[in-house]
């Protein structure tokens, strides 16, 4: 993998210099703001032009330091709109804010998470982390203290010197997670972080996120399809199908919480079987229209 095509400078862009960076990292709000979003894919395959509609006006804010969860069927648009809020893809129309800015690319406003780490498996667990840094345009001198502070963080202290490869997956998503919170965004997106992770990895690493999560207080978008770890640690949830939001389900569960505390708690369960049947109308309506 190039540098140039590296999940790095997906995540953090390319084109900023050390002045513009620290504007972004001062940036004092966090919220989101999507408005009459749409997104339509089209597809040439001979002298046919086909179109797909992954995304169809959609509309939903996130309050600054909020929680909130995106679920939904496969191919209902969860991460079209994550791409969009990345920088990483241009929206067919509608718009989308970060603290109140558009989104016209990647930007270090944003951390972003996704399912594979992308880790350079050369470099050291510190070393990925100052890399993001170094794009970020943070000074050379700031950068190892910083990496390891994050590092710490996460739960990796004693780990700064391995390099991916002798890590579990669990720890080399910590690592990603580091990553994208060392560049200080308001916002931190993420994307099926834990779909790759065995079933105990991901429960541990949903307990190490609601943790990271009381201590840093980001905004954070988070797209899954466990509707269980959607409860677990969000604010609301959002239920997406055939393109739109079908639902904004509020997680009225009290904070600081555990995975564990709140799997006994019969308010989780009935939240889940609400999300569940919400869901199930969502694929029904897809298949009933396809």
């Amino acid at each position: 993998m190039t540098m140039e095509h590296s999940p790095v400078r997906a995540a953090i862009g390319d084109d900023r210099d050390p002045a513009s960076s620290a504007e972004g990292l001062a940036s004092p709000s966090g919220g989101i703001e999507v408005a009459g979003l749409s997104k339509t894919y089209r597809r040439v395959v001979g002298r046919e032009i086909s179109l797909t509609a992954a995304l169809a006006d959609v509309s939903f804010s996130v309050a600054p330091q909020e929680f909130v969860s995106v679920i939904g069927p496969s191919g209902c648009g969860k991460s079209t709109i994550m791409k969009i809020l990345a920088g990483l893809l241009d929206p067919t129309s509608g718009s989308v804010k970060v603290s109140g800015r558009p989104v016209e690319g990647p930007g270090i406003d944003r951390g972003c998470v996704f399912q594979s780490p992308g880790l350079m498996p050369w470099k050291t667990v510190v070393d990925n982390v100052v890399l993001a840094l170094e794009f970020a345009g943070v000074p050379k001198r700031e950068r190892r203290r910083r990496a390891k502070e994050y590092v710490g963080l996460v739960g990796l202290d004693g780990f700064e010197r391995h390099h991916p490869g002798e890590l579990s997956g669990g720890m080399q998503q910590r690592v990603g997670i580091a990553r994208a919170l060392a560049i200080e965004p308001v916002v931190l997106l993420m994307d099926e972080p834990f779909g790759a992770l065995d079933a105990l990895s991901r429960t541990r690493m949903q307990d190490e996120l609601l943790r990271i999560w009381e201590q840093t207080k980001k905004t954070v978008l988070f797209i899954t399809h466990s509707i269980e770890e959607a409860v677990v640690l969000s604010d609301r949830v959002l239920v997406m199908g055939n393109g739109v939001i079908a639902a904004d389900v509020p997680i009225d569960l009290p904070r600081p919480r555990s995975r564990h505390t709140l799997l006994a708690d019969p308010r989780t369960l009935e939240l889940m079987r609400d999300l569940e049947r919400l869901i199930g109308h969502s694929g029904d309506d897809r298949e009933s229209e396809a």
